[in-house]
């Protein structure tokens, strides 16, 4: 009777272990996963053709994994996705765990595309949003001295009002800088000395002076934010970025496996920034002035140019026009690769072109499936983030996605009064400043029944007598409630697959075979790039990224003009390049010719000469 009850009770708890098990690792979109359920999701998809490769440990001890969908295949192109680099947009990561289970649910984007998904590459943040209070931070667990005293992360953010959020703090000061909004008695705005007007308030992050050095949550605990502590445009000012680019084992290690895997030809980042809705900004004022080229001396004697001179885009493109080989295009990104003009760090013209076609065709495909575009607009993609890391230094076409954003608030009744163009201008620019803060608060009353915003409180401080906390709440702008994860995901994400379809894709379009007589032929061979981006992109032809196709000719035979191997160079969307050898062979033969490529499925045909 004993070992009968002992054995139910065996039988009882191995099934509630399953079932536990189960509720961990659910796939179900209507909840935000803890980063162990993530790991246990990540686990439990199929390994017949998946791989889950760890890249690096989190400074606080947690796996970075990035899952591998069509491991089984060789030869085949990538798409990298990367998602939540940040740590405070979880809805970026159900969005990774979303596509990979989309992928792996259907075969059409797989069969002959290896897919790399990385839901959570910055995990020690990402717990935030789990933790009992609620800071909104994107830092991870790296240790770093902000305030240069003996100790680290003594002095964070306090929750003085019990609620479990850190918001805002605003202490009644004859030096203040802030007042109570016109517009919102919830809100404060910077006082306007030209009005006038005298601030009463100033503004601190929530929290106490735990070192007692006079300022207040400036070396709480993290780290680095692994979201802008990529190589492009590295902030060395900000102390969140680290001391240098891939410092935090995330950025080294993510970096690391990127380059390992040549075969990666598109990059996708679900995070804040919307390159699919919004082409990349440009305006960065670079090293170079493009309109007035100055021509090195050791390149002014092939070009025919003159070095002391200064040419602009349109002339130095006419030079290398007069010495490249016939039906050569000469871009202005070649040109610039070519003298070495400074670092890019604005979009190529050419790619632009692309990005602002498929933005147009983004906007009519949410349109068709009625999913609404009047939103905030989204961020610019930050310096040293991974998209732009993505785009300047790799070469690839980087298309980022916003999932979710505050939709714009309804526009008032009452109508514009007529005024002059300047004083518009300026009242455009002021109404522009609030339109994020009327949005946020009719999104808050239509949709969060007014719990987006703590309302001002007083609370006691030992260094201030006046002291209210309150403002928006964290995550507010990144993450909806849960029931909207699902549809939100269903609708946005088959763009990504829609877009993967336009890479490029080769094939020998034709070939022609002369006999010249005395054992001599020429070749004439026909490429056709048939896909919709060129490759490499603009970027990629100024770095020399990625690396290039290559057409060898294999077989007894020997060469008059060509050479066996022949670098392709850059070949754009549905084009078609010709190349010609002249060889010499005694008898008929069959040649092999390859198009060799370590990112996309090489190519090979048989050609007969003679008989």
């Amino acid at each position: 009777m004993v070992k009968r009850l002992l054995f139910l009770c065996l039988c009882c708890a191995f099934g509630l272990t399953n079932a536990i098990l189960h509720a961990q690792s659910d796939t179900g979109f209507d909840k935000y996963h803890s980063n162990r359920e993530i790991q246990q999701i990540l686990n439990n998809f199929p390994s017949a053709t998946t791989q889950l490769h760890t890249v690096a440990e989190s400074p606080g001890g947690k796996p970075i994994t990035i899952l591998e969908i069509g491991a089984n295949l060789t030869d085949v192109p990538a798409i990298f996705v990367g998602a939540n680099f940040e740590g405070n947009v979880p809805l970026a990561s159900e969005g990774a765990l979303y596509l990979a289970k989309m992928l792996l649910d259907s075969t059409k984007y797989t069969n002959k595309l290896k897919w790399y998904v990385m839901p959570q590459p910055n995990p020690d943040a990402a717990e935030a949003y789990f933790s009992a209070l609620k800071t909104g931070s994107c830092l991870n667990s790296f240790n770093v001295n902000n305030d240069a005293d003996e100790l680290s992360g003594e002095d964070g953010p306090d929750d003085l009002n019990g609620d479990g959020m850190i918001t805002q703090m605003r202490v009644k000061s004859l030096e203040g800088d802030y007042l109570v909004s016109k517009h919102d008695v919830r809100l404060l705005e910077k006082a306007n000395s030209k009005k006038g007007e005298r601030g009463i308030y100033k503004v601190y992050t929530e929290g106490f002076d735990n070192d007692k050095d006079g300022k207040y949550n400036e070396d709480g605990p993290g780290g680095i934010n692994v979201g802008i502590a990529f190589p492009h445009l590295f902030p060395y000012e900000d102390k969140n970025a680290g001391s240098f680019a891939g410092q935090t084992p995330e950025v080294y290690g993510i970096m690391r496996f990127i380059y390992h895997r040549p075969e990666i030809s598109m990059v996708y980042t679900l995070g804040t920034s919307n390159f699919c809705l919004v082409p990349p900004k440009g305006g960065r004022k670079g090293d170079a002035n493009l309109d007035k080229i100055k021509i090195p001396s050791r390149y002014a004697r092939r070009l025919n140019a003159d070095a002391t001179k200064t040419y602009t885009m349109k002339e130095a493109i006419a030079l290398f026009e007069a010495i490249v080989p016939a039906g050569t295009e000469v871009t202005p990104s070649m040109v610039a690769g070519y003298l070495n003009l400074g670092a890019a760090v604005n979009p190529l013209d050419e790619d632009l072109m692309f990005y602002k076609k498929y933005a147009e065709d983004y906007k009519n495909y949410l349109k068709t499936n009625k999913f609404s575009t009047e939103t905030l607009e989204p961020e610019a993609a930050k310096d040293g983030s991974f998209e732009l890391w993505a785009y300047y230094h790799l070469g690839l076409p980087s298309f980022s996605m916003r999932l979710f954003a505050i939709p714009t608030a309804p526009a008032d009744d009452d109508t514009e009064t007529d005024e002059k163009e300047a004083k518009k201008a300026k009242q455009e620019a002021k109404d522009e400043l609030n339109k994020k803060d009327k949005a946020l608060l009719a999104y808050i009353e239509k949709e969060l029944d007014g719990k987006g915003f703590v309302p001002w409180t007083k609370v006691e401080h030992p260094d201030f007598e006046d002291v209210e906390v309150g403002g928006y709440v964290p995550y507010l702008e990144t993450t909806p409630k849960p029931v909207a994860i699902d549809s939100l995901l269903k609708t946005q994400l088959p763009w990504l697959l829609r877009l993967s379809q336009q890479l490029p894709t080769f094939k020998f379009e034709n070939e022609k075979i002369t006999a010249m007589g005395g054992g001599i032929y020429k070749i004439e061979l026909f490429v056709a790039n048939n896909g919709a981006l060129a490759h490499p992109i603009a970027m990629g032809q100024r770095n020399s990224q990625p690396a290039p196709l290559v057409l060898t000719l294999d077989g007894e035979i020997d060469f008059l003009e060509g050479k066996k191997r022949t670098p392709v160079g850059a070949i754009g969307a549905n084009q078609v390049k010709k190349y010609t050898w002249l060889i010499k062979s005694n008898k008929s033969k069959k040649l092999s010719v390859t198009l060799e490529s370590a990112t996309f499925t090489d190519v090979v045909k048989q050609i007969k000469i003679g008989g």
